[in-house]
């Protein structure tokens, strides 16, 4: 695998660490304030330089987003941004964005830059939760016209399962990876499931 050429076509945070996070619980009880540097407009987020544009997983107004968390961090090579968990819906829907600054091969550097994302996630996955992850379903597909994988996960974390559903579209211009994960036991009360979430995405420039 040539790390090199995975480097520059993909250039995701891989780690929410210095993430700017608004919105969610204040000691337990209360919603915080959310403060952006996208906006939100009819349930659809907008990136800070109105680059790229995605739904929400609740909609305004609903209890679920009054509670609801979103993490943001851009770079000039790309961005994460992560919404939930909310109030009884503890699902986390993630995007990440990286963008190409190279073209050449780009069906193989895709499949090897998809197989990197995996393992990184797996990396994580099993040190934050202790727990070992299964590969369930890794298939290539078509979204929105796009190139794709399809990627589902699972893992048994003390009295529930993990359901990790990702999605990697492969645009001109750059790579998005869609991560939502959702739990066997939690709530789900989501407007939208992890495919209707990468279906919306739209690159605007």
């Amino acid at each position: 695998m040539n790390v090199t050429k995975i480097i520059i076509v993909f250039v995701f945070s891989l780690s929410v660490v210095g993430c700017s996070s608004t919105g969610g619980i204040i000691g337990g009880l209360f919603p915080a304030p959310k403060f952006i540097k996208g906006k939100i407009e009819n349930d659809v987020y907008t990136s800070k330089n109105e680059d790229f544009s995605v739904a929400i997983p609740h909609k305004d107004g609903t209890y679920e987003y009054t509670y609801m968390q979103i993490k943001e961090q851009y770079n000039k090579l790309g961005a994460y941004i992560s919404f939930g968990p909310a109030a009884m819906d503890q699902s986390i829907y993630r995007l990440e964005i990286g963008k190409k600054l190279s073209l050449e091969s780009k069906d193989v550097v895709f499949k090897d830059a998809v197989d990197a994302i995996i393992a990184n996630y797996t990396q994580q996955l099993e040190a934050g939760y202790n727990s070992k992850l299964e590969l369930v379903k890794k298939e290539k597909t078509t979204i929105n016209g796009v190139p794709s994988y399809n990627i589902s996960l699972k893992q048994s974390v003390q009295n529930q399962v993990l359901n990790h559903e990702i999605l990697v579209l492969n645009y001109n211009s750059l790579a998005a990876a869609f991560w939502v994960q959702t739990s066997s036991t939690g709530s789900k009360k989501a407007s939208v499931n992890a495919l209707q979430f990468a279906e919306s995405f739209r690159v605007l420039q």
